[in-house]
């Protein structure tokens, strides 16, 4: 008798269910937005199969390498040699003046303008359009490691880029980046090529 009295129960709580749900109406389900399907193949403007981009348009690779292009006795008379120039990758050279260290170095797969920080001072030096800014700006934090500005000069290739960079933790005296980052651009600009190789072209 219980199993009836059970199985009555709960036929009638699934009638009562069914009753339910026809009285509420259909399920409306709100239909989704046309799929526009697009293309991904399509290639990049201007897009080169270099690594970096965009890309300079030269056909020159090595217009200006600091190591090889700025004689030796240059740089031991500005104070440079404190150990040999030393090249480094692509056409970078590191410069060691003891209580500071250089670094100059050609780009040709990017503009002078991109080069540039927002906070960069345009100047001219020795009639060539350049800039200076800081790449690590000496605050509290920064003063305990490096303190690096850069003087850019704009070149038909690309740019040419002069750091100069110290840790306060290791230097005896202190140097005034940006000045002495200036002084030293100004004895180096004769030397730097700001016009790739015409028989390369």
């Amino acid at each position: 008798m219980a199993t009836r009295f059970r199985l009555f129960a709960a036929f009638s709580a699934l009638v009562t269910a069914v009753i339910l749900v026809l009285q509420s109406g259909a399920l409306t389900v709100p239909a989704a937005d046309p799929v526009e399907l697009r293309s991904t193949a399509a290639p990049w403007p201007q897009a080169t199969t270099t690594i970096k981009w965009p890309v300079i348009e030269t056909v020159d690779p090595d217009p200006f390498d600091p190591c090889r292009d700025i004689p030796l006795d240059v740089i031991q008379g500005i104070g440079l040699a404190f150990t040999p120039p030393e090249p480094e990758n692509n056409l970078r050279c590191h410069y060691d003046a003891g209580n500071y260290q250089m670094a100059v170095e050609a780009f040709v797969w990017r503009t002078y303008e991109e080069s540039l920080p927002p906070d960069a001072v345009e100047l001219d030096i020795d009639g060539h359009r350049a800039a200076q800014f800081w790449v690590m700006k000496p605050t509290d934090w920064n003063n305990r490691w490096w303190i690096t500005c850069a003087i850019a000069f704009k070149a038909d290739y690309g740019v040419i880029q002069q750091s100069l960079f110290y840790s306060p933790i290791y230097t005896a005296d202190d140097v005034d980046c940006m000045q002495t980052n200036l002084q030293r651009a100004h004895e180096l600009a004769p030397y730097y090529k700001y016009e790739g190789d015409p028989a390369n072209e």
